[in-house]
């Protein structure tokens, strides 16, 4: 009878354990987490870009993106660019799309002449996949 109680008492406790554990992991995947997850990426992203990092680029990509990832790197190849005042978040989702606006600008030193490409021109559309936010392309007006 001891015996009994106590695999019942066991069996009770690694039930709640199992539970508390399940609304740990629901509560720190809320979608406030997911948004700034997207928006890190598209960060990353961005300093990839201007540090002529192809293959993180290309990473941080969805299957369909990664030509896209290259042509984007290769527009700043052998040119100095930096990042100034970048900032992302989250501003709207669709479907399995969540969409990415940053601010800030990308300076490119084309031959001594200084060009701002300003990043508030688009919107970044990601998708989330193994768990991971990877940038798709741009949003389609």
């Amino acid at each position: 009878m001891l015996d009994m109680d106590l695999r019942q008492a066991r069996c009770r406790f690694a039930l709640l354990t199992a539970f508390s554990l399940l609304l740990t992991a629901c509560a720190s995947a809320s979608p406030q987490a997911a948004s700034a997850g997207a928006a890190q990426v598209v960060l990353d992203y961005l300093k990839a870009r201007v540090a002529g990092d192809v293959d993180a680029m290309v990473r941080m990509s969805c299957a369909d993106w990664e030509a896209g990832a290259r042509r984007e790197a290769a527009s700043l190849r052998n040119i100095s660019a930096t990042l100034e005042n970048a900032a992302c978040t989250v501003s709207d989702q669709q479907g399995d799309r969540t969409f990415v606006a940053c601010t800030g600008k990308i300076v490119a030193n084309y031959n001594g002449e200084l060009r701002d490409l300003d990043l508030a021109g688009r919107q970044f559309a990601l998708v989330q996949q193994g768990g991971e936010w990877l940038v798709c392309g741009y949003r389609q007006e």
